[in-house]
Parts: C-alpha cells; structure tokens; sequence
C-alpha cells in the first residue's frame, strides 16, 4: 500500500503513469513468472504449449468461467488505481474494509460457508485493526498532489469492493471445483486478461500513449510496484486454492502490519503509534477468536 500511494497520488502530473497500462504489464509479469513454472515442473516447453491449447481451446466451457473472472479483475484493477489517486489514503482505507464483510457475504451466498456470530465479530475486529494501521500510511511530508475527485474516487472503492469480493469467491469456487495444476490456472487466468488488458488501453488510453508514450511515468519504484503486485497475485490464488478467502484476508492484515514500517522507513510516512499497536491487537485478537469459534452444522434429529 505505501509504494501505491506514494507512486499514483504524489507525483507531478507529467510523471504519473496510465492506469490501463500498469494493469496490463502487471498481466504479463503474472504470465511470464506462471508459464516459467510450469514449464519448469514439465521439463517441456512443447509439453507447454500443448497444455495451453488444451486448457483454453479443450476446456472451452472452464475457459469461459475463468473468462468471467479475468474480466472481473481488469474492472477491479483498474478501479484500484483510480480509487488511490482520487481518494485521501484513510478515507480509501476505511471505505475499503466494506470488502471484508461482502466477501463473508459472497462465500456463504455462493459456497454455502457459514459463519458463526463470534466469526462475524472477529471480522469486525479484523476491520477495525486494518483501518487502524492503514492510516498510518499517510505522508508527513506532502508533495504536490493532482486534482481529485472524490466522489470518482468513492464509487471506484465501493464498486472495487463488491467486484474484488465476487471475483474472489467465484475464483475460490472454479480453483476448488477444477483439478488443474494451481500455476496452470494462473497462466489461463493471464492469458485472458491480456486481451482485455489491450482492449482498455486502446478504448481509453490510446491518445495519451500516441502524446506521451505507453511507457510514460514508468521509474524503479513504478516497476517495483508492478513485481510485487504481480507476485501476490499469484500467491492470493495459492491461498484461496487451498485455505479461503478469509484466510487471504487475514494473511493480507499480517502483510499490512509489516507494511507500516517499510512506509515509515521508505517514505517518511507516520512512524508506528499507539493506535497502529491497537490495530495490531486487534487483528491478533480477531484471529484467535475466529479460529476458536467455529460454525456448527445444527445437528439433525431422527
């Protein structure tokens, strides 16, 4: 979160980058660090080949599932960026904690995963210590900040929250329901989203990149961002193939905490304080709790 925040809202118009072209290198680098993957673990890259045929053209009725859910994604990876730069750090961390609850929502609707009333308060908890951190990442220096909008910036959060919850769990059901190798899926995933990607780029950005270039903005930081986004994407789909969506929500509120020093460190942000360390609390408190209750099936009577 800090090297997004300090990379979309604070930098002087001629350095930001594009949106659409950000999501779209962020689809390749998923694509390349997959495919390398497996075709290490087939030791062939016809074998390779052969296999993405099958999965894309073979499977045309899974292909279609996950077609869904790749274009899910580029609406919500899009929205991301566009919710930082128009919103204030808090106010996207607050609003964004909505997600906890409709995916809770979404899993039970769409998975028949039911929580218990202790769980439901552990995630409230886990909301309120994920608030808690998050606004630390809020600079103590400002630079000159792009003119924003905030009620873009709201309906990009709230919209990224129901999409983001829905494309989660869906993804959780055809990983579950499929006995494709994981980093196969990905790749099918990438291979999807790639000509979604080009399709924005053209339909939005296509004068920008003929004025400014694709590459426009782009510096180290802009590639870092783009690798660590990459690679927890990957990761994300590991956890809800084999754990749940909330136990990826969860392991993202342990990523924050660590956050909050490489922001204070890198960029001068907040250093932690009383309130980060009542976050921590909570969040350790709300795993405890939701690992400790359980929901129980109503035993049937004969």
């Amino acid at each position: 979160m800090p090297l997004l925040t300090y990379s979309t809202r604070y930098r002087i118009s001629e350095e930001r980058f594009l949106t659409t072209v950000i999501v779209f290198i962020g689809e390749l680098v998923k694509f390349l660090i997959a495919s390398i993957i497996v075709i290490f673990n087939e030791a062939s890259f016809t074998k390779y080949l052969l296999t993405c045929y099958n999965i894309i053209i073979g499977s045309y009725t899974e292909t279609l599932k996950v077609c869904l859910t790749a274009i899910i994604y580029t609406i919500q990876n899009n929205l991301y960026y566009i919710a930082f730069t128009h919103l204030e750090p808090t106010t996207y961390c607050l609003i964004h904690q909505i997600k906890i609850f409709i995916t809770a929502l979404m899993l039970w609707l769409m998975l028949d995963h039911h929580l218990s009333w202790q769980q439901w308060f552990a995630l409230l908890l886990l909301a309120i210590g994920i608030a808690d951190i998050q606004i630390q990442h809020i600079p103590a220096n400002r630079i000159p900040e792009i003119n924003q909008k905030p009620l873009l910036g709201f309906i990009a959060v709230i919209t990224m929250c129901f999409t983001s919850a829905f494309a989660s769990v869906y993804l959780e059901k055809v990983l579950k329901r499929s006995s494709m190798n994981i980093w196969m899926q990905n790749v099918r995933l990438a291979l999807l989203s790639i000509p979604i990607n080009c399709l924005s780029i053209w339909i939005y950005d296509y004068a920008a990149i003929k004025e400014g270039g694709m590459f426009r903005g782009f510096d180290m930081l802009v590639w870092i961002l783009i690798l660590m986004n990459s690679a927890g994407g990957l990761l994300i789909s590991v956890v809800i193939k084999y754990a749940d969506n909330i136990a990826k929500t969860y392991a993202q509120s342990a990523s924050v905490l660590g956050a909050t020093f490489g922001s204070w460190i890198l960029f001068n942000f907040t250093p932690p304080s009383l309130l980060y360390c009542l976050g921590g609390i909570a969040i350790i408190t709300s795993v405890i709790i939701y690992n400790s209750y359980p929901h129980k099936k109503s035993s049937m009577i004969n």
